[in-house]
């Protein structure tokens, strides 16, 4: 099993307000299809919510949890903005001949205090098994103790990575940076080091940055894999177990 993050920094104009970025998802779709049409099937797409999420999360204060009618106004319109990019993200799969499906992570996570609690695994099992590609991605949940909060998509990844062999994250960046250099591998070993080096995006991202995703993957036993979206070639690579220029996370 393989799993493929794709980041909200990658697939949206982060800083802008809902704003896709058509051009890298038609890319990173080319670059899926060009791995699925080898005989790569056993995959699942997450992606982020990038300005599609974190802009309405921060425009109606619902980070820590959803109380008042206004509140589960901006819930139920930042649900249906995630939807509305991954119907974009699943349209360009489609296109490439891959029959992707876009499963709302709303109808199978329930959180208790912003952490997954519970998760209905059964529909992206079957998805697998009729031979389609699930799509799941960053959205609002219910959560037993706040309403609803945010289900990040590195946080899915982290709890579906049981399953995975490798997890391949495609972001905005060459790979874990240092001194402006690619950092080749992370291990427990090193890791205390490169973290004071980890800075925070200037854009609104509610699920804590680069350090957020790190604190993530640090629970994710499977190799993982931080490559450049913008390099789709390098993501096809990896998902064919092959090398390319990233940071290879293994702890």
């Amino acid at each position: 099993m393989q799993l493929l993050k794709l980041g909200g920094s990658a697939i949206t104009v982060k800083g802008g307000y809902m704003k896709a970025n058509s051009g890298s998802i038609a890319a990173l779709s080319k670059a899926v299809a060009a791995a699925w049409k080898t005989g790569v099937r056993d995959l699942i797409i997450v992606h982020g919510a990038g300005s599609f999420g974190h802009a309405l999360v921060l425009k109606y204060g619902i980070g820590n949890g959803v109380v008042t009618m206004e509140e589960q106004k901006g819930c139920r319109e930042t649900q249906e903005a995630c939807e509305k990019l991954s119907s974009m993200v699943v349209a360009a799969l489609q296109k490439q001949g891959v029959p992707a499906a876009s499963i709302p992570p709303h109808s199978l996570i329930i959180s208790k205090n912003k952490r997954i609690e519970t998760f209905d695994e059964k529909p992206v099992l079957e998805c697998l098994t009729e031979g389609s590609l699930p799509v799941l991605y960053g959205d609002m949940v219910m959560d037993s103790e706040l309403g609803f909060s945010v289900c990040s998509g590195d946080q899915i990844i982290a709890f579906l990575a049981k399953w995975a062999d490798r997890v391949v994250m495609a972001s905005n960046v060459e790979g874990i940076l240092m001194n402006g250099k690619v950092v080749p591998k992370i291990t427990s070993k090193n890791f205390a080091k490169i973290r004071k080096h980890l800075s925070g995006s200037k854009s609104p991202d509610v699920t804590g940055g680069m350090a957020g995703k790190v604190a993530e993957l640090l629970k994710v036993k499977a190799p993982i894999y931080i490559v450049n979206a913008a390099k789709p070639e390098r993501v096809t690579a990896l998902l064919l177990g092959k090398g390319a220029v990233c940071t290879e996370i293994r702890f």
